[in-house]
């Protein structure tokens, strides 16, 4: 897995996404997101997670909307103090 943590991700709507952290789960890639701003230098503030797929052969980034996988990935972003 390519360490994509600082990466800047764009969805197909535009939108842009600092990589917060990331994790294999089920042999698929996942990461924890920020939301930036339209000139991408400011986080907005809006967390989420993504999904790393192969579409055709390219790499693309969907949002995880299953709120079950949602809450089991988070644990694996939490950090152990």
């Amino acid at each position: 897995m390519e360490n994509r943590i600082d990466s800047v991700l764009e969805l197909e709507n535009g939108e842009k996404y600092v990589v917060l952290n990331q994790a294999i789960y089920q042999e698929k890639n996942y990461y924890l997101v920020a939301r930036l701003s339209e000139d991408a230098k400011q986080i907005e503030g809006e967390v989420k997670i993504c999904e790393e797929l192969l579409d055709d052969g390219v790499l693309a980034i969907k949002l995880v909307k299953d709120e079950k996988l949602i809450e089991l990935l988070a644990k694996y972003f939490t950090p152990e103090y």
